[in-house]
């Protein structure tokens, strides 16, 4: 994990009981995002600023981590509902977004940092974490890897 991001880990369920418990799916999930995260690291995008954020379409409970990240204090945590938010959220994405040579790239998440792709294995987390692991997020699962996926074979990069 970049050193930047170091302690976040337990945060975003990538130690601890979460990694722990969450099998051996997580566990690969995890190490694509991080193949993505070295990857947009090199491209030259930066932290979202905080207008950037107030104006994007992610879910709200996702802004307000962001937000809390960005001013270096505690977030709050999601409500059970956020399951079904998230699932909304990615569901609504493009599905040009899963595809090499897609649309991902325009997405206000891909980038690196605390304002990046790690939000979306934050909202995975939450939501094994808050509203109950089931057949949305083994599907959730599935569509970040193809995202994750999507990115890294982007030719740009």
């Amino acid at each position: 994990m970049p050193a930047s991001l170091q302690h976040l880990r337990e945060e975003v369920g990538l130690a601890g009981a979460a990694w722990e418990s969450f099998g051996a799916e997580w566990n690969a999930l995890a190490a694509l995002w991080l193949r993505t995260e070295n990857v947009l690291s090199k491209a030259g995008r930066i932290d979202l600023t905080y207008d950037e954020i107030h104006t994007s379409t992610i879910p709200e409970e996702w802004k307000d981590w962001m937000y809390a990240k960005t001013m270096k204090t505690d977030a709050n945590r999601p409500g059970e509902s956020f399951g079904q938010v998230f699932t909304d959220y990615l569901n609504g994405l493009k599905s040009s977004t899963q595809v090499v040579g897609g649309t991902v790239m325009d997405e206000i998440w891909c980038r690196p940092g605390k304002t990046g792709v790690i939000g979306l294995i934050l909202c995975l987390y939450w939501q094994a974490e808050f509203s109950g692991a089931g057949n949305d997020w083994k599907a959730n699962i599935k569509l970040v890897e193809n995202i994750l996926n999507a990115i890294l074979a982007e030719p740009d990069l």
